[in-house]
């Protein structure tokens, strides 16, 4: 007779399945029927439980499936990785440990892996036109990090976006830089063209020479004038850092900016957003004698251990991808996001940067003139996904920006054409003339078109 806690056959019959394998020596039947109903077999009790999380986890894992699949993913931090890429990260490479170089392991066991990572530091080098790249950074923040340190010493000021400007919080005064305990003071931006204030920015790094000047924004519209930014900088000894994060796939594809061959000395990014990879980092220069030991100090044994060999060997895949597609898709990517903002200012809504055609990235901004926060949640409710943000003449507490990508609809097939109806969809929302539940049948039946991942 069997405990209590197993209450259907099916379970009494998974249970001893489990027990045997699991617990090989386990009390024998016959002293439950000795004591029937008291003696209650705790490794038993807590398979059966463990069960039960399981499938409450995989039920919620395929709701959040079945529901991403029924949205327009709009948000720009957001990406799809090819199957290819899925395939490389379930490997058992994510079970092993790959501490150290390439060729140089802590750890036994990793010559496949050397030539995995080899020959994904050679495409990226390729793609981004660098003569040395490191795979190892866990994620883009921990690429800033490595990169701070090769370039930065304590008591160095640095210049970089106010948040409010567009810039990443870890280029911010009070955040990761105070780690580090470097100064930081503004670069001046212009708001009308979303961009670095040149002359301005050229008066400030004269007037205080920085270490270095980070560049790279949260809202990246527009190339950085980089090249006019490289003659300043000359000047004053200043190093110039490129935080690639929402470029880097369209780096990759050749068609935003070569940043290392317009001037910056370092690069550091994530390679997930438009590069469309594993969610990982990477650091890349050109000056391999200044920074590669400076870099891989940093890494190991500073800001990393283990560096997640299956997310580097998923990240090669992507690269390999983008050798071959990179271009094609980094141009529509641009394409549909400029359709996108003209058809959303045809219907009425305040598009940032008409002047400029609105955009030459993945980025779309809107100014709702009221709560972003409020209006990212009514468009949830639709099945459109995007993220609210601060556009630079509103107060912390009063953002009333919205951020659109186009990176993860365009990797579905989407083009010109689809941006029209994504433009319908979103003013159908934010203008009220249809009701949320219309406006989330219609994106439901729209997304059925477009399952198919394009561009890998």
């Amino acid at each position: 007779m069997m405990a209590r806690a197993c209450r259907s056959q099916k379970q009494i019959k998974w249970v001893r399945s489990v027990d045997k394998h699991f617990l090989p020596n386990r009390v024998e039947p016959r002293f439950f029927m000795a004591v029937p109903y008291v003696f209650i077999n705790v490794g038993t009790v807590f398979l059966w439980l463990m069960k039960n999380h399981v499938h409450k986890l995989i039920k919620q894992i395929n709701k959040h499936n079945s529901f991403r699949n029924n949205c327009l993913n709009l948000v720009t931090s957001e990406n799809l990785m090819s199957p290819l890429t899925r395939l490389a990260i379930s490997s058992d490479l994510g079970n092993r440990y790959t501490v150290g170089r390439i060729n140089h392991r802590w750890y036994a066991g990793n010559h496949y892996f050397d030539k995995i990572e080899s020959t994904a530091a050679n495409l990226a080098r390729k793609l981004f036109h660098a003569k040395y790249v490191n795979l190892q950074p866990t994620s883009g923040m921990v690429a800033n990090m490595v990169a701070f340190y090769a370039l930065l010493q304590p008591g160095d000021l640095l210049l970089s976006l106010r948040t409010k400007d567009t810039g990443h919080y870890s280029h911010a005064k009070n955040n990761l830089l105070s780690l580090f305990g470097v100064r930081v003071a503004s670069l001046p931006f212009d708001r009308k063209e979303f961009t670095i204030d040149l002359e301005k920015a050229k008066k400030t790094i004269h007037r205080k020479k920085p270490k270095v000047v980070l560049l790279g924004t949260s809202e990246f519209l527009f190339p950085t004038p980089l090249k006019e930014l490289r003659k300043i900088c000359d000047h004053t000894g200043t190093k110039i850092l490129y935080d690639a994060a929402h470029v880097a796939g369209l780096i990759a594809g050749q068609t935003f900016q070569d940043p290392l061959g317009e001037g910056a000395d370092m690069i550091s990014t994530s390679t997930n957003k438009t590069l469309s990879g594993p969610s990982h980092g990477l650091v890349a220069c050109k000056n391999i004698k200044q920074y590669r030991k400076k870099i891989e100090r940093a890494l190991v044994p500073m800001f990393t251990s283990n560096h997640h060999a299956h997310h580097v060997t998923g990240l090669a895949i992507t690269l390999a991808e983008f050798e071959k597609y990179g271009h094609e898709y980094a141009v529509q990517v641009i394409k549909n996001a400029q359709a996108l903002a003209q058809a959303l200012y045809k219907f009425g809504l305040e598009v940032i940067c008409p002047h400029k055609n609105f955009t030459r990235s993945h980025t779309v901004l809107i100014d709702v003139k009221k709560s972003g926060d409020e209006t990212m949640r009514l468009l949830e409710k639709a099945n459109i996904i995007v993220n609210s943000f601060q556009l630079p003449w509103n107060k912390i507490s009063d953002q009333t920006g919205i951020r659109i990508g186009t990176n993860e609809v365009t990797r579905l097939g989407m083009r010109e054409e689809e941006m029209k109806q994504i433009a319908k969809f979103i003013s159908d929302v934010l203008l009220k003339r249809k009701s949320i539940k219309e406006i989330r049948k219609g994106v439901i039946d729209f997304r059925k078109s477009f399952l198919k991942m394009y561009y890998c």
